[in-house]
């Protein structure tokens, strides 16, 4: 098996007497052990009278064994013992993995196998679970993505099984007569949940000889397959199906046009990767391509290439093209450039230097690979597992052998009119058809003959041509060896408004580095208007600089400029030989940017569009964007962002882009494979860019609100025809360490208890949950519903009396467990950064966050370490129960179906209501 030099893990596979694969892992880096358990069945093997019946039964198989028959004991266990759970179904595979502790992996995975051994698949669970399902489907219904895969499933081949309802919901897994649907269940479980079908990835610290026992033992007696798996023989498309225009309406105001090849499975290929050479060069963003040509003419906004469904038998090969308004009006023109492209492509053999960087990046990549967390790990390899021989389980993801020029050319055969499917996708259209499970209006028909003969020969356009060599490609980089010991950054310049840290890597030893640089300007943050204009600034410096600094981005070395609450950060990171090179023309860029009058406007209405949509979002997610502006004066709503912005002239905008960086303070980290020098040259590049314009007295405090002695506020939030939805908020009127500790280890101790009441048991609804959340440093903790059918002070209600008894239903807790809830929070905290990118994140949010000493995370864990269970118990009493008066903001939605008037929040919920989000910045205390 070929691993990378820079994996330190040891790998054995092991074929189980029953069939089963399995890949052992031992790494000793980890505190942590993962697994993951993929099986080679999914919603293609639903009956056609059961459909979303595989995703019900990865649902199922959470709820009870016959070892263990609590539903709940599992998920209390993962989570007592700081491990995560979860599982997915997608069209051909299910996969189910967790991590946790690894003192306590055995008796996990002791669980763990028996819900593919034995599980109870009980009569009581089947008639809840069922609603769960049923309101998961109802949370996607507004889903463009859900929504588009609905029309495309009825525009296909119905014989296919990707023409199957994949989710489920109520009546498709209803009991019928003389068919209960838990018989349905038991019979699929038994029919295709069969050792040969699955693989099985272990990680953790033990021993090869540990982790090849465990498997053994625990998985050894899931039963042998009697029947070999099903295989798909029906052709995804039919003729009909092919050189037809499809036009979708979306509920977000999103415009796009895919134009979508089909070809068959191309998974045979994976050693020469052909089709990457294609997508490479038809999404590229450069000059001469594709994109390049049609934002000249104001037409496109974005490019992608190659994505598309794939399966065992298909493979759409899309492009699609992100549209301006203005584009919709030329379609036919934007689908001229395409294939006027493929004819360029077509024209004669493509030199082979485009295969040699794609393989060179893709060497790179293997040879200098970031570690990934255990969990990341295993579910990335069990699927591999699925599709690749075993000695590529690790390198078929980025094994390219050599150019194949007749598989090129074989699969450019496939990018033809006649092999075309034109989706598009936009409000501007009145379709007459209506997709059956999420009621998408959409049109299909015929494209003309006249069109299609016209594409068929479509001549070359002369301001289309392919890129030359890539000049950022570093073939050979060198790992700098170490002369910098220190742990943590070291401050190595500080001046008036300019602090510069410095870290070495000496862990990963990968040829990378991180830059930072943070620019607070207090002129970003003046007004509404200045906020909404440096989120504008950011996305026409990103749009401007895109096609200059492509071949960066394609070989290796990104960049990415934000706006934050206090002005904008700019992030280069990547292989670190060239970077320095990128980053002066970055900020050279940055300093002398000005964006043309059309380009204004195109993302001026771009940006409004985009903050118009947040009102599409699920009800949820409405809620806490609400709760995250109405706590921070400087994190506006996307309704007041595009309300500011919608008066801005661009004379205005000018002049606001002319004195941005005129007052600023700077504060960067450079880390990873660098020296000390090097800094010395980044540092010139920085103060040279904004020589004279840098001092400390600029620097800009992100306030949060303050609503201690407040009691209760309701922020009722208006969403009509959405789901109902809730959020009890309580921020902490401190940022000590032991409040933060206690704050964390509540949502830890209370997020599998309320999780099994209100979704399993209750059956309020699918997104339930307990967050730590805090804002700007200030510790809170969240409880949240959304509900398809229970109305929000119902909602709240139930919160609160979970609330009121949380205590009773532990109280038989033992201090066994409590300690071991305590280290399993711990353990979260201590797990060592995974990668060099997470390391640098980690220490850029320190630095941000004035935690120069680089302790906090040390002093958190040692406070979790310290607490006692009664002080946690104090805490809730005082600062949960709705009895104490606790200062909370109280978010429900309103004129949701029935709807709720401020009338009856007031009568029904207590306190004082918030008519808007902006009252609380306008009334209460700010903090800092």
């Amino acid at each position: 098996m070929k691993q990378s030099p820079n994996d330190s893990k040891r790998y054995q596979t092991v074929t189980l007497e029953n069939g089963l694969r399995v890949l052992l892992i031992q790494n000793t880096h980890s505190e942590k052990s993962a697994a993951a358990l993929a099986v080679n069945v999914g919603h293609f093997n639903d009956p056609e009278n059961r459909q979303g019946l595989a995703h019900f039964l990865e649902h199922m198989l959470f709820l009870g064994t016959e070892r263990y028959p609590d539903g709940s004991e599992y998920q209390k266990f993962i989570s007592q013992y700081g491990g995560n759970n979860n599982a997915w179904t997608s069209t051909e595979h299910t996969c189910f993995f967790f991590d946790i502790h690894h003192s306590h992996f055995t008796k996990a995975i002791d669980r763990f196998s028996q819900f593919f051994i034995a599980p109870l698949l009980s009569a009581e669970f089947v008639n809840k679970e069922r609603q769960n399902i049923d309101a998961e489907f109802k949370l996607k219904l507004k889903d463009d993505i859900r929504r588009l895969y609905d029309v495309h499933k009825e525009t296909i081949n119905q014989k296919h099984p990707f023409s199957k309802f994949s989710v489920g919901n109520i009546d498709t897994l209803a009991d019928r007569e003389n068919q209960p649907v838990k018989d349905d269940v038991r019979n699929f479980f038994h029919r295709y949940y069969r050792a040969e079908f699955m693989t099985l990835a272990l990680e953790g610290p033990q021993s090869l000889d540990e982790l090849s026992t465990l498997a053994t033992l625990k998985f050894s007696d899931i039963p042998s397959a009697v029947d070999p798996l099903p295989q798909v023989t029906e052709p995804l498309y039919l003729p009909e199906h092919q050189g037809i225009n499809i036009q979708v309406m979306p509920v977000k105001n999103d415009r796009q046009l895919i134009i979508s090849f089909a070809m068959p499975s191309i998974d045979k290929y994976y050693r020469h990767k052909p089709e990457s050479v294609l997508a490479y060069l038809i999404g590229h963003e450069g000059p001469g391509s594709i994109l390049s040509l049609l934002k000249k003419q104001q037409w496109a906004m974005g490019i992608s290439a190659g994505s598309g469904i794939n399966g065992s038998n298909f493979k759409d090969f899309n492009v699609s093209i992100s549209l301006t308004e203005l584009g919709e009006q030329h379609l036919d023109e934007i689908v001229d450039t395409v294939f006027s492209y493929i004819t360029l492509l077509k024209k004669e053999q493509l030199p082979e230097h485009y295969y040699r960087e794609k393989q060179a990046i893709a060497e790179l990549s293997f040879t200098y690979h970031e570690k990934s967390s255990p969990l990341d790990n295993v579910c990335q390899l069990v699927l591999n597992m699925q599709h690749y021989p075993p000695e590529d389980y690790i390198f078929g993801d980025y094994v390219m052998d050599s150019m194949c020029h007749d598989t090129i050319k074989k699969l450019l055969g496939y990018l033809t009119p006649s092999n075309m499917r034109l989706v598009h996708i936009s409000k501007n259209q009145q379709p007459s058809k209506t997709s059956y499970w999420y009621q998408v209006p959409y049109d299909v028909g015929p494209i003309t003959k006249d069109k299609l003969a016209k594409w068929q020969q479509m001549p070359l356009n002369k301001a289309l041509f392919l890129p030359p060599a890539n000049p950022y490609i570093v073939r050979n980089p060198q790992v700098i060896a170490p002369h910098n010991g220190s742990k943590i950054p070291t401050l190595v310049e500080k001046t008036d408004g300019f602090s510069l840290w410095f870290k070495q890597d000496i862990t990963f030893k990968v040829p990378k580095g991180y830059i930072y640089i943070g620019i607070d300007s207090p002129f970003s943050v003046a007004s509404a208007e200045n906020i909404a204009m440096t989120r504008l600034f950011v996305d026409l410096y990103t749009d401007d600089v895109i096609e200059e600094n492509y071949d960066a981005e394609l070989a290796g070395i990104h960049y990415h400029l934000y706006a934050h609450q206090g002005g904008m950060t700019l992030q280069v990171s990547g292989l670190s030989e060239k970077q320095g090179d990128l980053l002066a023309k970055l900020l050279v860029s940055l300093q002398h940017h000005v964006a043309p009058e059309n380009r204004f406007e195109l993302f001026k209405q771009q940006s409004i569009s985009h903050w118009a949509n947040a009102d599409k979002s699920k009800s949820i997610s409405q809620l806490f964007a609400t709760m995250s502006s109405a706590m921070q004066p400087n994190n506006l709503s996307s309704q007041k962002l595009a309300e500011a912005l919608s008066g801005v002239s661009y004379q205005q905008f000018i002049r606001f882009s002319e004195q941005l960086f005129t007052q600023v303070t700077i504060e960067a980290l450079v880390h990873g494979n660098w020296l000390p020098e090097h800094t010395k040259q980044i540092s010139a590049c920085i103060k040279q860019t904004f020589h004279g314009y840098y001092r400390k007295e600029y620097a800009v405090n992100c306030p949060v609100i303050d609503i201690k002695d407040q009691g209760q506020l309701i922020l009722p939030v208006t969403l009509p025809d959405h789901d109902h939805a809730s959020v009890l908020y309580y921020p902490q009127p401190d940022k000590a360490v032991n409040t933060t500790a206690k704050t964390m280890i509540t949502s830890h101790l209370l997020s599998p208890l309320f999780f099994q009441e209100m979704r399993t048991e209750k059956q309020y609804g699918y997104l339930v949950g307990v967050g730590y959340i805090p804002i700007n440093r200030y510790p809170g903790i969240a409880f949240y519903i959304q509900s398809p059918h229970t109305m929000p002070d119902a909602l709240t209600e139930a919160m609160d009396d979970f609330i009121h008894t949380c205590l009773e239903k532990l109280e038989n807790l033992s201090n066994e467990d409590w300690q071991h809830l305590q280290h399993g929070l711990a353990g979260q905290l201590q797990e060592n950064d995974a990668s060099l990118r997470i390391k640098s994140q980690r220490f850029w949010g320190a630095i941000s966050n004035k935690d120069t000493e680089f302790k906090h995370k040390q002093n958190l864990i040692d406070a979790i370490l310290a607490l006692s269970f009664d002080e946690v118990k104090t805490f809730i009493r005082t600062k949960l129960f709705k009895s104490a008066d606790p200062d909370r903001l109280l978010l429900v939605t309103t004129a949701c179906k029935e709807g709720l008037t401020f009338d009856d929040l007031k009568q029904q919920l207590g306190g004082m209501v918030i008519s808007r989000e902006d009252e609380l910045n306008e009334t209460m205390a700010r903090k800092y």
